[in-house]
């Protein structure tokens, strides 16, 4: 099975306690993709970056109702994955995803929300996702991505940094599975994007409070949903393959670190 990720964020600006309306970050779209198939992808992430304790809502009309559906709590700097690991939340395509978002109620504060999802064998996507267990079988040597990410403005996929901008070493040629990254600084979502990614962008939380969950964020995934969910990156591509960031109005620079598993060919 083939398997593509793609990220969707949302942007809210005071957020009301009884909830405001998300509006999609530039460049995506809060329909699920078409894949040819009535049942799309699979929601297999869902995060918020709040200022303040709240809740967010997420509507779609193949989900459980459209009354509330999935709706939780936040937590102030805590984005942490809302779908537990071993659930599945299908999606339909073209379904539209609408968000809900009560927070902080000050003015000028930005919120936002991001979801992930999969899709298999999506038209124009990418192969080379792959599963814990060639990872495992297939697993080399580790090195690890350590940079500082600024977003240039709020509520877009800004800041880009490629994935050579410090680390100038992978070996030529060679696949590198990305297993999982931290962060030092609260931020909306760290994403990958580039050739290998089919240019559409695997993403993880921006949460420095949950390491362990982030470490081995693609692993754990791919583990539990027993899907080729590991973006492998050719360092023939690094130059052109893309860490970017969602940021909220404050725009503070975020240190992370990225690790990686040379394969074997």
């Amino acid at each position: 099975m083939k398997m593509t990720l793609d990220t969707v964020s949302w942007t809210v600006t005071q957020p009301l306690a009884a909830g405001l309306a998300g509006t999609v970050v530039a460049g995506d779209s809060a329909q699920v993709r078409s894949t040819g198939a009535i049942i799309g992808g699979d929601l297999i992430g869902l995060w918020t970056s709040a200022q303040l304790a709240g809740f967010t809502q997420v509507l779609f009309p193949y989900g459980h109702d459209m009354s509330r559906n999935i709706r939780y709590t936040t937590t102030a700097a805590a984005p942490n994955n809302q779908i537990p690991l071993m659930a599945h939340q299908p999606m339909k395509s073209q379904d539209l995803m609408t968000i809900l978002q009560g927070g902080s109620v000050t003015a000028g504060d930005v919120e936002t929300v991001h979801a992930l999802i999969a899709y298999p064998e999506l038209e124009g996507g990418s192969d080379k996702y792959i599963d814990h267990e060639e990872l495992r079988t297939r697993c080399e040597e580790l090195v690890t991505i350590n940079d500082t990410i600024t977003a240039t403005a709020a509520s877009v996929y800004s800041g880009a940094r490629a994935l050579n901008a410090v680390t100038t070493t992978l070996k030529a040629n060679r696949n590198y599975a990305i297993i999982g990254g931290q962060v030092g600084i609260v931020g909306g979502c760290l994403t990958i994007r580039g050739q290998d990614t089919a240019n559409l962008r695997a993403s993880m939380p921006c949460n420095p409070l949950n390491p362990a969950a982030t470490i081995n964020w693609f692993t754990d995934l791919a583990y539990w949903k027993q899907m080729p969910l590991i973006p492998v990156i050719n360092a023939a591509n690094q130059a052109n393959t893309f860490i970017e960031l969602v940021q909220n109005e404050n725009l503070v620079a975020v240190p992370f670190s990225l690790t990686l598993a040379l394969l074997t060919d």
